[in-house]
């Protein structure tokens, strides 16, 4: 009796090779895809009215205003919200801004030691050459904003929702994602002492234009974007994170 032989096809290729053309020597580079940038588009204001800090009333839609020089400080404006407005020149140290709506905003020079905005929703809204000192942002819902040349020592954005998030030209003390959900944030030419992650999803998070002291939540990195520099920098405290002991 003639034994049976079968006939196995050719195997699937494996390791580096692949990915090859057959009869290619080359491999096949795929490329990864390029990080998302934060979507923020110019933000044009027009006919507006001038206004006054007596103007503004909490629970109140405020629409098309022009606010220069104005002192809200300590101020209970919960509720308040401001579309299409212009605030050259602010002060707002402890108004209570919980629940407050800024939608289409500009804001220039804010001054405030302790930004109370807590569960606020900021929509296209931009924010130049300010000062804040503690900004109570968790719960916030923050979409397509931008910050420039400013300093922050501390920005708490635990909880929140944010997309389209940029910073450009600031100084950062402490920067709290903790159990946030952010898409596309990005900084350019930023200076950040520490970025809190813990528990937070993150979506195209580029860190590459900030100098970063310190990262806490390695857990929560997937999405998280570095330079290999950076990684570099952080060998210590990923060693660390993970357990392990470094020695020459």
């Amino acid at each position: 009796m003639q034994a049976h032989v079968a006939r196995r096809g050719p195997r699937p290729p494996r390791g580096i090779l692949a990915g090859l053309p057959e009869g290619s020597g080359d491999p096949v580079v795929r490329r990864r895809p390029p990080v998302a940038e934060p979507v923020i588009d110019t933000l044009v204001l027009e006919g507006l009215e001038d206004a006054e800090a007596s103007d503004v009333e909490p629970h109140l839609d405020h629409r098309a205003l022009r606010f220069a020089d104005v002192d809200l400080s300590g101020r209970d404006l919960r509720g308040v919200e401001f579309h299409e407005c212009a605030f050259d020149g602010l002060v707002a140290d402890g108004a209570d801004l919980r629940g407050a709506r800024f939608v289409e905003t500009r804001i220039e020079r804010l001054d405030a030691p302790l930004l109370s905005a807590a569960r606020s929703a900021w929509r296209d809204v931009r924010v130049a050459a300010s000062r804040i000192g503690a900004a109570e942002l968790y719960e916030a819902d923050v979409r397509t904003v931008a910050v420039s040349g400013s300093k922050l020592d501390y920005v708490n954005l635990r909880s929140a929702e944010v997309r389209d998030l940029l910073f450009e030209d600031c100084r950062i003390g402490e920067l709290d994602l903790g159990q946030a959900r952010v898409e596309r944030l990005a900084f350019r030419g930023c200076v950040i002492g520490e970025v809190r992650l813990d528990a937070a999803r993150l979506t195209s998070v580029d860190l590459r234009g900030a100098t970063v002291g310190a990262l806490a939540g390695f857990e929560s990195l997937r999405g998280v974007v570095i330079t290999p520099e950076q990684a570099a920098g952080f060998a210590e405290q990923f060693a660390l994170h993970l357990g392990l002991t470094l020695l020459d």
